[in-house]
């Protein structure tokens, strides 16, 4: 096949293919080998990879695990259709940043930060931090230029490279350097940003928090704050469906659905029917579905399942998955190699702390 066919060809070929195939190819030859860890092929693959979602799950007792699966529709109906599972080692559970690009955040409390990429089965641990508190929001994502960020916001740094800050600080990690920086200029009480990890769209990562959301340009790290929809409501998550910055808000009168146009938002929905185990649910993520869906995620409480309900359509589907706690977000695999980053005292390794199979 090599002899006959012309390596754009192979290229086109490869990238259309399961992940799980082009690893496999990866394994036939080193000139295989060497296509997939071309730039292009990278790049191509990428714009063709469909987004999937990561899950993180453990039960009480167990180890934790971190589930790759994509949504899949069969006669109407989504199900989970399992890709990798990575059992993690005891410790803390994970949390997740963000995932730009096949890379994917994560941290432990107390612990450290990672990078990690599923499919090469790669990772790397940032410069650890020393917080008088674990009660951070994080953020992940990549600016116009390429330079992959990490953002931490937290009210209590109490020092970073032996100097002592105050409160209210926000820190940058900039992937493939060896240290965090304190940005000089932070708006007032970045503490009343929702505990949890940032939504990334177009060089931006977005947070709620308490009527506002806070808007950080990776560009010019700066950040800017303008007003969530008004109205009261119990449940919200930020998320982005069909390329938009999207808001989700379950009040006591049903589930509404707003996008961010510009700067403005406005509603698209209001959905009160058949809602009633979404509203005693707790939203963990928005994910584009096929056929121009759009589907949230939400945890029941009551059953410890994961349900995904159709914004267009109105149907809740179980997904049959089961667990004590969830963290959960999209993913588009990728082959991006974190030796890409690689500068002076700077290491990336294969998972050691991280068990993989398929």
């Amino acid at each position: 096949m090599e002899d006959v066919l012309p390596e754009s060809v192979m290229l086109d070929v490869l990238s259309r293919l399961p992940v799980k195939a082009i690893v496999r190819f990866k394994c036939v030859c080193r000139k295989w080998r060497d296509l997939v860890s071309d730039p292009y092929f990278v790049r191509l693959h990428l714009s063709r990879s469909h987004e999937a979602l990561m899950i993180y799950k453990c039960c009480i007792g167990t180890q934790g695990s971190l589930e790759w699966v994509e949504m899949m529709e069969h006669e109407d109906k989504y199900h989970l259709h399992p890709v990798k599972s990575l059992i993690c080692v005891r410790g803390p559970p994970f949390s997740f940043a963000g995932s730009v690009n096949g890379l994917i955040c994560c941290y432990r409390p107390y612990d450290s930060v990672y990078i990690l990429n599923p499919v090469l089965k790669e990772y790397m641990i940032l410069p650890k931090l020393q917080l008088e508190n674990e009660m951070c929001s994080y953020g992940f994502g990549v600016s116009t230029v390429g330079e992959y960020k990490v953002i931490l916001c937290n009210p209590t740094v109490s020092f970073v490279q032996n100097k002592v800050y105050g409160t209210d600080h926000t820190l940058v990690h900039t992937i493939g350097t060896n240290q965090w920086r304190v940005l000089g200029q932070t708006p007032n009480h970045t503490n009343s940003i929702q505990i949890g990890p940032g939504v990334f769209l177009n060089s931006h990562v977005y947070w709620l928090g308490y009527g506002q959301v806070y808007d950080f340009d990776l560009n010019t790290e700066t950040f800017e704050l303008f007003p969530s929809p008004s109205g009261r409501y119990r449940k919200s998550k930020l998320g982005v469906l069909k390329g938009k910055l999207s808001l989700i808000l379950l009040g006591s009168l049903g589930l509404e659905v707003w996008v961010m146009n510009g700067k403005s938002w406005y509603k698209e929905r209001t959905i009160q029917q058949n809602i009633r185990t979404i509203l005693r649910s707790y939203p963990v993520c928005l994910i584009d579905g096929l056929k121009d869906t759009g589907i949230l995620i939400v945890h029941d409480e009551a059953t410890k399942k994961l349900l995904a309900y159709c914004l267009n359509t109105n149907a809740t589907l179980h997904l049959n998955c089961r667990a004590d706690f969830f963290t959960i977000m999209t993913y588009r695999p990728s082959f991006v190699k974190l030796h890409s980053f690689q500068r002076v005292d700077f290491r990336y390794d294969k998972f050691q702390g991280l068990v993989g199979h398929q």
